[in-house]
């Protein structure tokens, strides 16, 4: 639960939504229970969730925005470091934001929840060989796409 809930803050969900969309996810796993395989379960809820989570945003019609993490301030960090991170953040979501939805969720996998390639292949329901291939692609893309909003923003 806990990989799932990191997840979804990842994807932009605030923690209050994060909860019940895995509660939500959860719930739906038991209907279902007797017609999900006992070894992709958790891809099954992972999807579920994710899937949730996408038509939240699609109801809001615009992604969920977090804010600072008080936890940062109260720990007497310099506000222009907190700043700094949180423009990075917005840079790196803007990028990610700009991927193709297979690509997005590749990297959140790969490197937000530090899946290995095996995971990744088995909850995508894909060969470890084009995850690597697909994952490959995904970076380039990335930092393609990032170098060109850091571009734009030194204008």
């Amino acid at each position: 639960m806990n990989d799932l809930y990191f997840y979804l803050l990842k994807l932009g969900a605030d923690q209050e939504l994060a909860e019940d969309i895995i509660q939500e996810s959860v719930y739906k796993s038991m209907i279902y229970l007797e017609s999900i395989d006992t070894d992709k379960y958790k891809a099954w809820l992972f999807k579920a969730a994710i899937n949730l989570y996408y038509d939240h945003c699609r109801k809001l019609k615009k992604s969920s925005v977090r804010s600072v993490d008080e936890s940062i301030i109260a720990h007497s960090v310099l506000i222009e470091d907190v700043l700094i991170e949180k423009e990075n953040k917005v840079q790196v979501r803007r990028a990610l934001e700009r991927l193709p939805c297979i690509y997005k969720q590749l990297l959140q996998l790969k490197y937000g929840l530090e899946w290995s390639y095996q995971q990744i292949a088995e909850y995508l329901e894909m060969n470890p060989k084009s995850v690597k291939t697909y994952l490959a692609r995904a970076r380039a893309k990335f930092k393609k796409i990032y170098r060109r909003e850091e571009n734009e923003e030194n204008k």
